[in-house]
């Protein structure tokens, strides 16, 4: 793959592109590797891809050739395209390569995915799918991309997009992977609208219910908690289901990534039911496609079929959840444990080793900013709304479980960006009467620092910035930390700070070195005030990093 994208950069600076604007992202890391490392082609590292569409529009204007502009997928793309109008109109020559996962994946909640083909529409003059699945498709996309490069200067000078799927590994220079990355069709499979007693009772011994992203719904907190006290039922709930409080397992995250695979078979469904939107756990994502139960009943009204793991057996409209539980009867089991207490001795594992690595951060005086989540979700108000940034902050707020309290909780999972995670906590702040807490990270936060751009911003608004002034994400997932562009192109280190722009829009500021004077903040940190409040708490990204390896480097 990064040898055929190699081949793209060259091809692309025979026919004169010489400068390459890139917007830092990890889907687009083998298109980084590819242009940064031609000898020919100068780079420059921008992070907002809406100013980075116009500097590279500016760099077209003056040097009268193609400039390339490479981002990220999802919603990445789509911030490229104002500028992309606006060289359409000026006929400036523009090259947008668009990094994407693979076709297989759209529509399958996978993260960062929207559908990218022809996202331009008329706006640009023409716009392929450039394919490194196989030699001879490479072949083929090679020859169209020649036509491609030829439209952006003839008959007239405009941009052109190219759509870049990418499989996993990204990172793994050094050999060519041949499995195309979640490689499965979807059969189509007719929605359910009668009633699913055609199932039949569901009487195995393992029964797990799993909801994904959801908005609070008081009716489906009351059917779920009726499962609660059957043994052979678990009830799994994303962070932001808004079902955290419908069953008593709230570090399935951290339990499924600190398993062993022996101890994991204990963990394993006979029968699955999913419901909601997407699941963050890329942990559990992973050990779900391993399984094959014997059915998994997905309930959704879509017509747009989501298969994630690849085992559903039936389709059920989400109305028949009442049905459904009616189905399910207590297994007598002739274990020794039953199900739900085999998740509830690793859950009270999870919970043990998490209070002991705080414990431990604390007696140390460690800065992480786990360890400063942590801190704010116990401080949080009951009857407040949380909002969460992507990237590490909802991570970190997966990984802990969220406080036995009444909360709603949200994040922008649908296409999984940072862009306009602050924006949504203030539009949501305005529409409720609740406390509202957005915690961010810098790059989440500076991207969309406009937010404040407006008169509307409510009182009742609580921000909690963790600084560690860079893509900190990228020192904690692996791949990018060990590859030679990850300080300019993953990591992006910045100098700001919250303090300038919160006198300049209004807000009251507070900045917290360490983790005795956040936790004396909080005492009052959510009384009333006549202006927002922002608490910015600043960490080394390095020693962050290696803490947060610590907590992950513990086994169950």
């Amino acid at each position: 793959m990064h040898q055929q994208l190699a081949q793209l950069a060259e091809q692309c600076y025979q026919a004169g592109v010489t400068h390459a604007v890139i917007c830092p992202g990890s889907r687009s890391a083998p298109l980084v590797f590819a242009f940064n490392r031609h000898p020919h082609i100068k780079t420059f590292v921008i992070v907002d891809e809406r100013s980075a569409g116009y500097i590279a529009l500016g760099m077209a204007q003056q040097l009268q050739k193609p400039v390339a502009l490479i981002c990220t997928s999802g919603t990445a793309a789509l911030n490229f395209y104002p500028a992309i109008a606006e060289a359409f109109y000026q006929k400036i020559p523009l090259l947008v390569l668009t990094a994407d996962r693979p076709a297989a994946l759209l529509n399958q909640q996978d993260g960062q995915m929207i559908n990218q083909q022809g996202v331009y529409g008329s706006h640009v003059r023409a716009q392929m799918q450039f394919l490194v699945d196989s030699w001879q498709l490479a072949t083929e996309s090679n020859r169209h991309l020649s036509e491609i490069l030829n439209r952006c200067l003839y008959p007239v000078w405009g941009p052109v997009h190219v759509n870049v799927p990418l499989k996993e590994p990204l990172y793994q220079i050094s050999q060519e992977d041949s499995v195309i990355e979640q490689n499965h069709t979807v059969e189509a499979k007719p929605l359910l609208t009668k009633s699913p007693y055609y199932l039949g009772h569901l009487n195995q011994e393992k029964i797990m219910v799993l909801i994904g992203q959801c908005l609070p719904n008081a009716a489906i907190t009351k059917q779920i908690k009726s499962l609660a006290n059957r043994s052979n039922v678990v009830v799994l709930a994303d962070v932001v289901s808004n079902q955290h409080n419908s069953t008593s397992i709230k570090h399935f995250d951290y339990i499924v990534s600190q398993t062993d695979s022996d101890c994991l078979k204990e963990l394993e469904p006979q029968v699955l039911i999913s419901m909601g939107g997407p699941v963050l756990s890329k942990a559990l994502k992973l050990w779900l496609k391993k399984q094959k139960p014997i059915k998994h009943i997905r309930l959704q009204d879509d017509s747009i079929l989501v298969d994630t793991y690849g085992n559903v057996t039936d389709y059920v409209s989400t109305n028949q959840l009442a049905s459904i539980i009616e189905n399910i009867i207590e297994s007598q089991s002739i274990q020794t444990e039953s199900y739900q207490q085999v998740w509830s001795k690793f859950e009270k594992k999870a919970q043990k080793a998490i209070q002991k690595f705080i414990v431990n951060c604390n007696q140390h005086g460690l800065k992480s900013e786990l360890l400063s989540v942590n801190t704010i979700l116990s401080a949080l108000p009951s009857s407040s709304q949380l909002q969460i940034a992507n990237s590490s902050s909802i991570r970190y707020v997966s990984y802990l479980g969220l406080p036995e309290k009444k909360l709603s909780a949200f994040c922008n999972r649908g296409t999984s960006g940072i862009d306009g995670c602050t924006s949504t906590a203030i539009g949501a702040a305005l529409m409720s009467n609740e406390i509202v807490t957005l915690i961010t990270g810098d790059l989440a936060f500076f991207y969309d620092r406009n937010a404040f751009w407006n008169k509307y911003v409510p009182n009742h608004l609580r921000i909690v910035l963790l600084n560690n002034h860079g893509g900190g994400i990228f020192n904690l997932i692996d791949g990018p930390n060990s590859q030679p562009e990850l300080e300019n192109f993953f990591l992006t280190t910045h100098h700001q700070t919250a303090k300038n722009m919160s006198e300049d829009f209004g807000l009251d500021y507070y900045f917290c070195k360490n983790q005795i004077e956040l936790e004396e903040l909080m005492k009052t940190f959510y009384e009333p005030s006549d202006r927002p409040k922002i608490v910015e708490i600043s960490s080394d990204i390095a020693e962050n990093s290696r803490v947060f390896r610590e907590f992950k480097s513990a086994k169950l």
